[in-house]
């Protein structure tokens, strides 16, 4: 009962209420270069932690994206980067992350400059 009680206040994961921290801004790629990169980026940077999975999906009719990374705790979702094309040369991209470390503001930054530089930047995670 206990552990039950200290659980209450502290919510776990991404909160769907909007308060966890984000980012968003746009990058001269297509969605699936973007994509591509996020899901790159989530695999290389987590392969050594085994308590996360990476889960990708893509819709090419919609052209969108998402990258979950998910703790096996409960299937908690700990960081998101979602993926909308703009047109055929720019993509609209939010990353979202829990808020605690790892995956707080350093990690937004991790994941902000892995698009933007296209190669994966794992500062935060190691």
């Amino acid at each position: 009962m206990g552990a039950a009680v200290l659980l209450t206040g502290c919510a776990l994961g991404i909160q769907s209420d909007g308060n966890s921290p984000s980012v968003s801004y746009s990058v001269p790629r297509s969605y699936q270069t973007v994509y591509l990169r996020a899901q790159n980026q989530a695999a290389e940077c987590l392969t050594a932690k085994k308590q996360y999975d990476v889960y990708a999906q893509v819709d090419p009719a919609l052209q969108t994206g998402l990258v979950a990374v998910r703790s096996h705790l409960g299937n908690i979702e700990v960081a998101r980067t979602e993926i909308k094309a703009i047109d055929g040369k720019n993509t609209q991209v939010t990353h979202t992350v829990w808020g605690r470390a790892p995956w707080d503001e350093s990690a937004l930054e991790a994941m902000r400059h892995s698009i933007r530089m296209d190669t994966s930047v794992c500062v935060a995670y190691k």
